[in-house]
């Protein structure tokens, strides 16, 4: 489940960055020959493979090996999937056609509904041809159809919160949202509300896409209903789960509120476990609630969100700073446009696997770790779940060392079980080292974040921003297109990276042309008013930005007329103007705020030294 969650959210990645450009790289019949050769060389592929496996199984192998071979097999092609799909939108620019598609360019949830459509077709081979080697690994009766239907529910089911989030997001689209739900907090805030809405209230939705039906009336039933009321544990019902025809032999719990709280057991399960067994996996369930993972994991996947928004910015900055990348931004040709976009994407699709495959799946295994220590403190003894845990694995093909990144190796599991009841101070030691290891990935991750959007702001990253944007305009000079506007620009920029000797000399000319071009009066007037010597000169600054602002008193043009106050000793007058540009409501309010204190200072200095002067007349 884990892993397809993560294979989803870099599919949508693939299609959310890459931008189509201007041209398509083939016609439409050479683009749909290309992808459709792409895709058959994909089926092959997963043809030879599952053959191979079938072939081994006909050779003896081990049960076991078996079902290590058809795991890795399974994930192996799903990351083969991404790369074909990644060859389609990066190599053939499909996204140029799809454009056509109705709402496309406008809705995340048509864009993201098309990527992810294409991505299932190729999770759809894989399902096929490994049906045959399912069936013998299971001895499953299920039909073919039956197991495609069930495997794309089950991925259906994963995919609501997203779906939910671009539908509620679209729909806000059209409607005037409030000033606040624009803002970055505003968007996270309203994320982080849809994903608390799902799992609070959606699971009913889940269970019904899954096809789960309620757990018949019997002896067994009755049992487990005393079991959870005896611990004072409350759930919305017991439900058989249909997980590819209910033969996996596994268990889950779904929802936080009690009236939306599903316990899910397979068939096969309930077939193979005695009461106390099926006691022991309803208590580890239940401990999934008790220690609130639904919460943690949530929790997880939206400063996932966060912290990749805090450094989106600045990936595309660093990668920036390197000539070639530049030249691919500032020369729109689609080809370069797919380069950027697939350069772009790389480091947000490492960060991803980095960030779940193994942070977050250190905590799903220590997860399931406390989980079954709770189900060890709530019968008293691990018997019954190392018994069920021993079934699951000779069952399932003797898996019991089948590594995972999201689960202990069920003979891990049972060994640290056994411990635990031997040494009871082990469970107050994952306790502590569980919630330790949990504060402190969100204190470092809250670091991270805050890091993030606090570079944004810093001299590096604005010294970084201002030689990318000096690269394209000299880019766009040198082609020819440097009238007035744009040399003002390029001055403030070259004096934003210090190169006041440069951007005086541009700012003049840009004047040359336009002498009453307001930017370029308030650049050269600020150059003038806070620049070192030999450039210093505050009547020029407060001649050119009277100038400019007799033009266009806005709060940055204002903000210059006050600093050129300051720098003439007019701090009064640098006060009033400071004053003005607030109220004129700047983006930055902040900073204006600090200008303010700053020039309220210097009338509280020059006030005091009136008065130390008449001191001293009289």
């Amino acid at each position: 489940m884990y892993n397809q969650i993560i294979y989803f959210i870099i599919a949508l990645l693939l299609f959310s960055i890459q931008q189509p450009g201007s041209e398509p790289y083939f016609s439409p019949l050479g683009t749909l020959l290309l992808a459709a050769g792409f895709f058959l060389v994909y089926v092959l592929t997963c043809s030879i493979v599952m053959r191979r496996l079938k072939h081994a199984l006909a050779g003896g192998m081990s049960d076991s090996a078996v079902v290590s071979r058809y795991l890795g097999m399974q994930g192996r092609l799903s990351i083969l999937a991404l790369v074909y799909l990644a060859v389609d939108v990066y190599g053939l620019n499909i996204n140029y056609y799809l454009q056509n598609i109705p709402g496309y360019d406008r809705s995340l949830t048509v864009q993201g509904l098309t990527g992810l459509g294409l991505f299932l077709i190729h999770l759809g081979v894989i399902w096929l041809w490994s049906y045959p080697v399912y069936r013998h690994i299971y001895q499953s009766s299920t039909k073919p159809w039956a197991f495609l239907k069930g495997n794309l529910a089950f991925s259906a089911a994963l995919l609501i919160p997203w779906f939910l989030i671009s539908m509620a997001m679209d729909t806000l689209q059209l409607f005037n949202m409030p000033g606040f739900l624009k803002t970055e907090a505003g968007q996270f805030l309203l994320m982080g509300v849809l994903l608390l809405l799902f799992v609070l209230f959606a699971p009913g939705l889940v269970v019904r896409l899954w096809g789960c039906r309620a757990l018949p009336m019997t002896a067994l039933r009755m049992d487990l209903e005393s079991f959870v009321e005896a611990n004072h544990f409350k759930v919305g019902n017991f439900m058989l789960w249909p997980l590819f025809g209910g033969e996996m032999l596994t268990a889950g719990i779904i929802g936080v509120l009690p009236r939306w709280r599903y316990i899910l057991l397979t068939r096969s399960l309930l077939r193979v476990l005695n009461e106390d067994e099926l006691r022991a996996v309803v208590a580890h369930e239940m401990g999934h609630v008790r220690r609130h993972h639904m919460l943690l994991y949530l929790a997880f996947f939206l400063l996932f969100s966060i912290l990749a928004y805090a450094f989106n910015d600045l990936v595309l900055l660093l990668l920036l700073q390197n000539d070639v990348v530049l030249e691919w931004a500032l020369y729109s040709g689609t080809m370069n446009t797919a380069l950027l976009s697939a350069v772009y994407s790389a480091p947000m699709i490492i960060m991803l696997v980095v960030y779940f495959r193994y942070v977050f799946g250190y905590f799903l295994r220590n997860s399931e770790r406390q989980a079954d220590l709770y189900a060890l403190q709530v019968i008293g003894n691990p018997f019954p779940l190392v018994s069920s845990l021993r079934k699951i694995a000779f069952c399932s093909g003797r898996i019991e060392d089948l590594p995972s990144w999201h689960h202990y190796s069920i003979r891990q599991r049972i060994e640290f079980l056994l411990n635990a009841y031997e040494k009871p101070d082990l469970i107050r030691i994952h306790e502590k080292r569980y919630y330790a290891s949990a504060a402190l990935f969100f204190l470092l991750v809250t670091g991270l974040i805050t890091l993030g959007f606090g570079l944004e702001s810093s001299k590096v990253v604005r010294h970084w921003r201002s030689e990318v944007q000096l690269g394209v305009i000299e880019q766009a000079i040198s082609r020819g297109g440097g009238d007035h506007r744009l040399y003002s620009v390029y001055g403030g920029l070259l004096l934003d990276l210090g190169q006041f000797g440069v951007a005086e000399s541009v700012l003049r000319k840009s004047l040359e042309s336009a002498p009453e071009d307001a930017n370029a009066l308030n650049n050269l007037a600020w150059l003038y008013a806070t620049s070192p010597p030999p450039y210093f000169n505050p009547q020029a600054a407060l001649d050119l930005a009277l100038r400019a602002a007799a033009r266009e008193p806005d709060p940055t043009i204002l903000d210059t007329l006050a600093e050129a106050y300051y720098a003439n000793g007019l701090a009064e007058e640098a006060l009033r103007t400071i004053i003005r540009a607030l109220h004129k409501g700047p983006k930055n309010p902040d900073y204006f705020l600090k200008q303010k204190r700053k020039f309220e200072s210097a009338v509280k200095s020059e006030m005091e030294n009136r008065e130390t002067g008449w001191e001293k007349e009289e």
